[in-house]
């Protein structure tokens, strides 16, 4: 095998590399964007809940206010909330 392509190959490997990283302050702009639509923001920031509960909160949401926000956008709200507002220890 040449050189070129095993370049080639390392390099379709590493250019589909690891997800973005997270970005906490877009996150919680998105938040506070899509989320102060409809309320407060101290309703979300007051509750502690796990992945999976805010998940739950949020397509909820995403579904009372349809074509709002995309899931990628949930998804970061999902991951911002659950950082800051994540179960008790």
């Amino acid at each position: 095998m040449s050189r070129f392509v095993l370049a080639l190959l390392l390099a379709a490997v590493f250019v589909g590399g690891p997800a973005t990283a997270y970005d906490q302050a877009a996150a919680e702009k998105l938040f506070q964007k899509h989320c102060a639509t409809c309320h407060h923001l101290d309703r979300a920031l007051k509750k502690n809940k796990d992945r999976a509960g805010w998940d739950k909160t949020v397509k909820r949401m995403q579904g009372y206010a349809s074509g709002m926000f995309t899931d990628g956008a949930a998804e970061s709200i999902v991951e911002y909330l659950t950082r800051v507002r994540g179960p008790k220890d």
